[in-house]
């Protein structure tokens, strides 16, 4: 058999012939090469072992695949070539980088390569070539990183200088793959006085007591800030991810507005009894007393009870001293507009209305990054603590607008000042294009139906987060159903 020919160049990648591989190693004499870094959608390396009769470097750990190209191949097309012929794969590639170095190895041989970096994504079980590999393995860069340290016998020279030397660039790169990815937040769950089960019962949340009344989905909230759950980000909170990777995470017009603060704050809400009735603050006053953003949100009604009502905004013609009035009575609910409300309803909340969820509601709530709620009436009951809680007439009336009336949105494209909601209805597979968006998007899945967001499961109940630098996304459609579309 003929032996295999790698073709030699000068440092700026021009050929200048071809060369039997043995002979090029024995010389040491440049020629082209490349590696191939193939990583997993949690963002770990796909490593091989070396087949322990290799010629050089045998059973030493590197990169997915290392070769020559063939003369008329292009990097790409011997890098794709050689990944089926070692690892039995398929993989888009890109090259990222290139580099030349020079390495003794054993057998007296020396590497003196000008080296094609490429990197793919895959999630296939590899099907190795035992004449070319003896094992693989999938591991973080990080924990890479810290073998070689500790055991740098065990690898092959091209990787260790690799990633001595370029561990910055594959990483970057890797960021930006991963940010391709929606991502899944661990919800946080609230106990309040009015809370119920529906937050299991309905969405199927794993809520930790009967009396579970919110589940924050999305949070950049002081001390309730969210965690990634899985995947190449895990752990990692939406505040560390937003200071990272800034506008490719959010948007360039909402990094411009916003900075770091994220702004928007995605809810469930089971009400098993009446909220308080409050009001919330506009960004004037959150920013004069609290050094915040205001509240202005907005509900998407999930399930309702026959009879549940919403309270919003005050009945035509009640003024400051007919609500003092009421209020002393603790008869407050007398001039309340109340609204019955059914699945699929949508009420605009602005800062400044008074409002409270009637119990035997179960709603998702989207409301500008912000806390801030200024309790008038608690019905009179206890809090969890078997102690009333905190009202805040002063200030509730400093926020009141009595103008304000209910906001039914009943449109396909809602558009607030402080965010947009697409109602999307699906009933096929498709891909959606967000190209045009320049910010961050977040799927709720609000109704009853089932889908596979890029590969991903959404069923009813759940949140994904979509970077601002995904500008398309696949949704597979396992049951008819709609979600909601939220972003600036």
């Amino acid at each position: 058999m003929k032996e295999e020919q790698v073709i030699l160049v000068d440092k700026k990648d021009n050929p200048l012939g071809l060369m039997p591989k043995m002979e090029a190693h024995q010389k040491a004499l440049l020629h082209r090469a490349f590696s191939v870094f193939i990583f997993n959608s949690n963002g770990e390396l796909l490593l091989q072992q070396r087949a322990p009769h290799k010629y050089h470097s045998p059973r030493l750990w590197t990169n997915t695949v290392c070769s020559h190209q063939r003369q008329g191949e292009t990097n790409l097309q011997a890098g794709k070539r050689r990944l089926m012929e070692e690892m039995g794969m398929l993989s888009e590639l890109k090259e990222v980088f290139h580099f030349i170095y020079k390495a003794k190895l054993d057998q007296g041989l020396t590497e003196h390569e000008l080296d094609h970096v490429m990197i793919g994504f895959s999630d296939a079980i590899p099907q190795i070539n035992p004449d070319e590999v003896m094992n693989y393995q999938w591991k973080s860069l990080d924990y890479i990183e810290k073998d070689i340290q500790n055991n740098p016998q065990n690898y092959t020279e091209w990787f260790k200088i690799i990633f001595a030397n370029s561990l910055p660039k594959l990483k970057a790169e890797l960021d930006q793959q991963m940010l391709q990815q929606p991502i899944k937040f661990k919800p946080v769950y609230k106990e309040k006085p009015w809370g119920g089960n529906k937050l299991k019962t309905i969405l199927h949340k794993n809520i930790p007591s009967e009396t579970t009344g919110e589940s924050w989905e999305i949070s950049d909230v002081e001390g309730n800030i969210s965690q990634v759950t899985k995947g190449y980000f895990k752990n990692r909170n939406l505040r560390e991810l937003v200071e990272q990777f800034k506008d490719s995470l959010i948007g360039k017009k909402v990094y411009n507005k916003f900075g770091s603060d994220f702004p928007l704050l995605i809810k469930y809400i089971d009400a098993a009894d009446d909220l308080s009735i409050q009001v919330h603050p506009g960004d004037h006053m959150a920013k004069k007393y609290h050094n915040s953003f205001g509240k202005n949100e907005l509900w998407y009604i999930i399930q309702a009870d026959p009879e549940a009502v919403l309270y919003i905004g005050f009945k035509q013609g009640t003024d400051k001293q007919e609500y003092l009035q009421k209020l002393n009575e603790g008869k407050l609910e007398d001039i309340l507009n109340k609204i019955e409300v059914k699945a699929g309803d949508m009420y605009f909340i602005p800062a400044g209305t008074v409002h409270a969820i009637g119990k035997g509601i179960l709603l998702g709530e989207i409301q500008q990054t912000s806390d801030l709620t200024y309790r008038i009436y608690d019905w009179n009951r206890m809090g969890l603590d078997g102690i009333p809680r905190e009202l805040h007439t002063e200030k509730a009336l400093e926020a009141i607008n009595f103008a304000a009336q209910p906001d039914l949105r009943d449109e396909k494209v809602i558009q607030t000042p402080y965010f947009i909601i697409d109602k999307v209805a699906v009933n096929q597979t498709k891909t959606i294009d967000i190209s045009n968006i320049d910010s961050f998007v977040i799927l709720m899945n609000t109704g009853d139906g089932e889908f596979k967001v890029d590969g991903i499961p959404f069923k009813k109940g759940d949140t994904l987060f979509l970077p601002a630098t995904k500008t398309k996304y696949k949704i597979e459609v396992i049951k008819t159903g709609i979600y909601l579309q939220i972003y600036l």
